[in-house]
C-alpha cells in the first residue's frame, strides 16, 4: 500500500520508524558524514516550522527526508523550549494535511487505521449536495474534533449512522492532522536525560533560531486596558491560551480581538496580545485586527459574539456567578468594573 515516497512524505507513520529501525539508525552515527544532509534538513525543518509555520516538501533524498524527521523531533526535545515544541507540531501537521487531502481514500483509510488505530469504514454515499468517502467511529471522531471549533465539527449537525460519523475526505485529513500534531508533540516531550556530543553544536543553532523567530521567553503581560481584574473567565482563558503556545480557533481569536478593541485597548497592544501563538503572523493579525475594529473591509466595527454563541462554539470557560447575570463579556466587564470601583471608593478613608 505504501510506498518509501509515501513514507517520505509522511515520516510520522508506523511504517517510517520500521524503516528506520531497519536502516539500523543510530544517534552514535549521526556525526559520520554521509549523514550531514540528514542533519541539515532536520535543522531546515525546525527553521520552516519556526518562520513560516509550515515544514516544505523539498528533500535531498526519500531517506533523507524520513531520517530526518526523528532527528528533528531528538533535537526539539533537547532544546526544552515548550513555544517551538508546539509550533513545529502544527507545522508538521498542516503539511501533511496538504498532502492527505490530494490522497486517495484507500490511502488515507490505510493511514488513519494502522498509523493510528482508528475504527472507519469506506462509504460511496451523497447526501444534500454532499459527498462521503468515509464513517469514522464516534469515539476516534470526537477525540480529534473536541480542538475544532467551526460549527460543522459539532456532532448536532453530522451525518450519523450506529455509531459512526460520516466525514468527506477532506474531512478525514483534517481529523488526522489533529492526531498527527499530537503524535509530533509526544515524540518531542521525551528527550534524553543529555545532549548527545554529536548534536551539541546543532541543538545550539536550534536555540539560536528560537530565539531569532519566537523571541526571548518573558512573563506575558495582559494587553494595558483600564481595568484588567475585570476581564470575564472567558477572555483570561484565551489570552492564558494563546501565551502558552496553545491553539486557539478562529471564534476565540475573534472574541478576544473585538473584546479588545471594544473596551479600548490599542491595536498595537492586541498584535502583541496574539505573539506567542504557534502559528503567529504579524502582517495577518494586524490585518484581521483593523478589519474588526472597522479600519479595512465594510468599516463596520464589530463588536463581541454573545455569550450564547461562545458557549455553541466552545469559548465559553469556567463562568462564574457574575457570568449568570449577563449575555455578553462586555457587559461583565463593564459590570465588575463598577462593582471593583465601588469597592475602592468605599475603602477611601472619609
Amino acid at each position: 500500500m505504501l510506498t518509501r515516497a509515501d513514507l517520505a512524505k509522511y515520516p510520522f507513520l508506523a511504517e517510517a520508524s520500521d524503516y528506520v529501525r531497519e536502516l539500523g539508525f543510530s544517534i552514535d552515527e549521526i556525526a559520520a558524514p554521509e549523514f550531514g544532509p540528514v542533519l541539515d534538513r532536520a535543522e531546515k525543518r525546525l527553521e520552516e516550522a519556526l518562520s513560516k509555520g509550515q515544514v516544505s516538501n523539498d528533500s535531498i533524498s526519500e531517506s533523507t527526508e524520513i531520517l530526518s524527521f526523528p532527528v528533528s523531533n531528538l533535537i526539539l526535545g533537547l532544546v526544552g523550549e515548550e513555544r517551538a515544541r508546539r509550533r513545529f507540531a502544527l507545522a508538521e501537521a498542516k503539511r501533511a494535511y496538504e498532502l492527505l487531502r490530494q490522497e486517495t481514500p484507500e490511502k488515507i483509510e490505510h493511514i488513519a487505521s494502522k498509523t493510528f488505530g482508528w475504527k472507519l469504514k469506506r462509504l460511496d454515499v451523497r447526501l444534500v449536495r454532499r459527498f462521503y468517502d468515509f464513517a469514522v467511529n464516534l469515539t476516534d471522531y470526537l477525540h480529534n474534533s473536541i480542538h475544532l471549533r467551526e460549527p460543522r465539527w459539532s456532532l448536532s449537525n453530522r451525518v450519523m449512522d450506529q455509531g459512526f460519523v460520516y466525514v468527506t475526505r477532506e474531512e478525514a485529513a483534517r481529523l488526522i492532522e489533529e492526531e498527527v500534531r499530537a503524535r509530533i508533540l509526544e515524540r518531542s516531550s521525551k528527550p534524553p536525560g543529555e545532549i548527545p556530543r554529536q548534536l551539541g553544536s546543532r541543538v545550539e543553532r536550534a536555540r539560536g533560531l528560537v530565539i531569532k523567530w519566537l523571541g526571548v521567553p518573558a512573563h506575558y503581560e495582559l494587553p494595558s486596558v483600564p481595568m484588567p481584574e475585570a476581564m470575564p473567565p472567558c477572555v483570561r482563558h484565551l489570552i492564558d491560551s494563546l501565551n502558552e503556545g496553545k491553539n486557539v480557533q478562529h471564534m476565540g481569536r475573534f472574541t478576544l480581538a473585538s473584546f479588545l478593541l471594544n473596551i479600548g485597548t490599542g491595536e498595537e497592544e492586541i498584535v502583541k496580545a496574539f505573539k506567542p501563538a504557534t502559528d503567529f503572523s504579524e502582517r495577518m493579525t494586524r490585518y484581521q485586527v483593523e478589519h474588526i475594529g472597522g479600519r479595512r473591509g465594510g468599516r463596520t466595527k464589530y463588536t463581541c459574539p454573545m455569550c450564547t454563541t461562545l458557549k455553541t462554539h466552545g469559548v465559553c470557560y469556567k463562568p462564574d456567578e457574575l457570568c449568570d447575570t449577563i449575555r455578553n463579556p462586555l457587559s461583565y466587564y463593564k459590570k465588575k468594573s463598577r462593582i471593583l470601583t465601588n469597592k475602592g471608593l468605599k475603602r477611601e478613608p472619609s
